[in-house]
């Protein structure tokens, strides 16, 4: 009994107005060839018929509950899986399975990836590979299977360079390690990717790869992801979420050469900060493990970056 309570997968399924969309969700997580698992469908306040279509559907199953979540967390997928976290918390939870209202968990999910954690009880967190189901209009869908590189020496640096293509679905996570970061609330987007490379850096290769696909990752017009790049709020969480990364890793000592090359050019061409570039010279500068050629390169930049704004000055005077 012991060995079962001990592998026993707390699913944390976030929703917000899905009714048309959870119960087919439902169905696949309650197909799951793996037993030992209980489901929280942590939701954000729905004004669709959400609540009363998943009522109705788990009213006969105890592995199911149904929380609404309360306004002392943030509005948003960040304060839903911290309420979910939280809840899990509460009941003891060893394992945490994150999961949405409109993807399809396929049935050996569970299983495939809590086998590694048989075998070593200090991993991390397992990852799979993921299909992505793309609905545009009406019930046309096409299926795509990316062929996703998962092993990775550091997946700190992976994730942050874009090699390493995880979400949250993807993870079957250790209770202790991902309740000691959780999710920064303050971002409404590229909440996921900020959590997991602070924890890549932090732990740059305690998993194991399940190399099966073994869910589907819905997109349609309504996804949260499936928008265009000039929604104000998607492009300032990509802004907060970089200056949150750059200061952590600066203010614990992470850095690895890639962090530096990437942050340099970010602050330098996508969200202009020179001030920050300053810091990661300093930051390489007493780190001279790091390589000296990151000081050539971030110098060149910083002086490239000044030029660039000068000619761009000059110009605008015979304008």
């Amino acid at each position: 009994m012991k060995e079962m309570q001990d592998l026993q997968v707390t699913i944390l399924l976030a929703s917000c107005n899905r009714a048309s969309y959870i119960i087919e969700t439902l169905k696949s997580i309650k197909n799951q060839t793996y037993p030992h698992w209980v489901c929280y469908i942590t939701d954000d306040n729905s004004t669709d018929e959400t609540p009363e279509v998943v009522a109705d559907f788990i009213k006969n199953d105890d592995r199911f509950g149904f929380y609404t979540k309360p306004d002392t967390y943030k509005k948003g997928l960040s304060g839903t899986r911290n309420f979910g976290l939280d809840l899990a918390r509460e009941n003891g939870a060893y394992l945490i399975q994150f999961f949405d209202d409109d993807d399809i968990m396929y049935p050996e999910k569970l299983e495939l990836q809590v086998k590694p954690f048989r075998k070593n009880r200090t991993l991390n967190f397992t990852v799979c590979k993921y299909d992505k189901i793309i609905q545009m209009n009406g019930d046309e869908t096409t299926t795509a299977s990316p062929e996703l590189r998962l092993h990775h020496d550091h997946i700190g640096d992976a994730i942050l360079t874009g090699n390493f293509k995880m979400n949250s679905l993807s993870g079957l996570w250790n209770m202790d390690l991902i309740d000691k970061f959780r999710f920064d609330e303050r971002l409404r987007y590229a909440e996921e990717w900020e959590l997991f490379i602070r924890i890549g850096y932090e732990y740059p290769d305690n998993y194991e790869v399940v190399d099966h696909f073994l869910f589907g990752y819905r997109k349609h017009p309504s996804t949260l992801t499936m928008g265009e790049d000039e929604d104000y709020e998607r492009r300032k969480s990509s802004s907060v979420s970089r200056l949150i990364l750059v200061n952590y890793l600066t203010k614990n000592n992470l850095h690895t050469k890639k962090s530096i090359i990437f942050f340099t050019r970010s602050f330098l061409t996508y969200q202009y900060n020179a001030a920050i570039v300053r810091t990661l010279l300093a930051y390489v500068e007493n780190n001279r493990d790091l390589g000296t050629g990151l000081i050539y390169f971030i110098k060149t930049g910083l002086f490239l970056s000044r030029l660039h704004y000068k000619i761009l000055g000059k110009i605008s005077t015979w304008v």
